[in-house]
């Protein structure tokens, strides 16, 4: 499970040079401890006592923050936050610590007022420019974001972080090939960390693969993933394991457990889950921002509060370090009930808003492993599950940079992109045959030629009524940032050129299209 402290060592240390405002203390290393070892609970009751009697130190109040907002604990996270604040008047250094935890916890509004606060006060923190910049870039605000890196990269030239976000901008303000240059040179340039290298080889790859060029495309990309499986040792580890307990757990499971499952939630409090799942590169975020547009359901992007908190509580214990069908349906009733009290809790903290009567759609693509986790919590839930050409996905996720997670490492090599499809896919097939569940698939290609008919299929499956405001999502995305890779791209007009796109890299892909052809088959492609 081995997660990271909730504070990188760097930012921890950059505390410890501000003066007057305390260091690390014994009550945090016991509960960073605490949190590594997966006492969840422990730790954050420890972080916020530390907190409490040492309400000067800032050490203190940003680990505390950073860890609550970890767990979706927002609230308790925000009044730590605004302790920071209350010593913030005249300090740009402690409202650039508030303005990174308050993006850590879900409140990018407050985050972005902190940066411009921190940039009214100085300008003489680049880190300050950076973070606003990424913020507007999400939100479609490409022009001012571009001003802010190149004020950034005038206090700091050589700040590689901002030169890669300036290449970034550049592509986006169609500036292609001052772009393109600037991306060749940060990828060749051996000095430059790996991870900066990794993105710009990606991004080398991408321009390559937009002008024809497939061979040298596919050359650039196997420099960025030669670049990250230099560190892939531990991730990739930890990702063998999961997905091997995964598929044990799903293989274990029979139409009897779930059908159980549904007979035994018919007593408990009603409510409206649904799940849009599949595989990375699949169209789900095209869908998710279509359906997330409708008055009668909000949507969470991509958030891993079931995954990684909710799932585990139902079943790790001292005797089991993994998921097995019998600690599953062995769960009680009222733990099942109080976790599907605290799930709705954690997707309105992230959210920032109630889900009242509306319908709760959980848009996250690796879901597809847990759904079985997930339907013993919530045998109502109607899954959406999206399709996309086997091949084109492969392609696609592999012409991705992700930051190295259990996921992600998956995507290092053509063979292991395609094992891995292959294996949510087999998981997924047979679910289909056992779960009691309501489900529908919908096709990415068939979304992208004619939106209207399947996002009607959509929402009458989801039982809800048509409404035309659906198919102007597009116009809401500078309001609210998507957490996709795919944000960019869902802001674009519909397009039908990535379909057949695995055509140009054939020559690459044969090896491995066997592993992918019961899929093909199976879904019609």
């Amino acid at each position: 499970m081995g997660r990271k402290g909730p504070l990188k060592r760097n930012s921890r240390q950059a505390l410890d040079s501000i003066p007057g405002l305390g260091s690390d203390l014994p009550g945090l290393q016991q509960a960073r401890a605490l949190w590594q070892a997966n006492r969840f609970d422990e730790a954050l009751q420890l972080f916020e006592e530390t907190g409490r009697r040492h309400p000067q130190n800032l050490v203190a109040l940003v680990d505390g923050s950073r860890a609550l907002g970890a767990r979706f604990e927002v609230q308790r996270a925000e009044l730590m936050l605004e302790r920071l604040l209350r010593l913030a008047p005249g300090r740009p250094e402690l409202l650039h610590f508030a303005g990174q935890s308050y993006r850590m916890i879900f409140r990018p509004e407050a985050a972005q007022k902190c940066f411009e606060a921190v940039l009214a006060q100085t300008r003489d923190i680049p880190d300050a420019f950076l973070e606003l910049a990424v913020l507007l870039e999400r939100r479609h605000r490409v022009a001012e974001a571009y001003s802010l890196v190149e004020e950034c990269l005038r206090n700091d030239p050589t700040y590689r972080e901002a030169q890669l976000l300036r290449a970034r901008l550049l592509r986006r303000l169609k500036h292609d090939e001052e772009a393109f240059d600037a991306f060749r040179k940060l990828a060749q340039d051996g000095s430059v960390h790996p991870a900066v290298r990794a993105q710009a080889w990606a991004e080398v790859a991408q321009t390559l693969d937009r002008r024809e060029e497939y061979r040298a495309a596919m050359s650039a990309m196997l420099r960025c993933k030669e670049l990250m499986r230099e560190r892939e040792g531990p991730v990739l580890q930890e990702a063998e394991f999961v997905l091997r307990h995964l598929g044990r757990l799903a293989d274990g499971l029979t139409s009897s457990h779930y059908r159980h499952w549904a007979d035994e939630a018919r007593d408990r409090p009603p409510c409206r889950p649904a799940v849009l799942t599949s595989f990375p590169r699949s169209g789900t975020t095209l869908l998710e921002q279509v359906l997330d547009s409708h008055s009668g359901l909000v949507s969470s992007d991509e958030r891993e509060a079931f995954a990684r908190d909710i799932f585990p509580a139902m079943w790790l214990g001292p005797h089991t370090p993994a998921p097995t069908v019998a600690a599953l349906d062995a769960v009680p009733p009222d733990r099942l009930q109080a976790l599907r009290d605290r799930y709705f809790r954690f997707m309105e903290a992230a959210l920032n808003e109630a889900i009242g009567p509306r319908i709760h759609l959980d848009k996250n693509p690796p879901l597809t492993l847990v759904l079985p986790g997930f339907l013993r919590l919530f045998p109502e839930t109607r899954i959406l599950f999206a399709l996309r050409d086997p091949r084109d996905v492969l392609i696609s996720c592999f012409f991705q940079y992700l930051p190295l997670n259990p996921n992600s490492v998956c995507f290092l090599t053509l063979e292991r992109t395609a094992r891995r499809y292959a294996e949510d896919m087999r998981v997924w097939r047979q679910l289909r045959e056992r779960i009691a569940s309501p489900w529908i698939e919908i096709r990415y290609e068939d979304a992208v030629n004619d939106l209207e008919r399947e996002a009607r299929r959509a929402l009458e499956f989801l039982g809800l009524p048509w409404e035309a405001e659906v198919l102007n999502y597009r116009e809401r995305l500078e309001k609210r940032a998507v957490g996709s890779p795919s944000y960019e791209a869902v802001s674009q007009p519909l397009y039908t050129r990535a379909i057949g796109r695995w055509r140009h890299y054939q020559e690459f892909l044969e090896p491995w299209l066997p592993i992918l052809q019961p899929s093909v088959d199976a879904f019609g492609y």
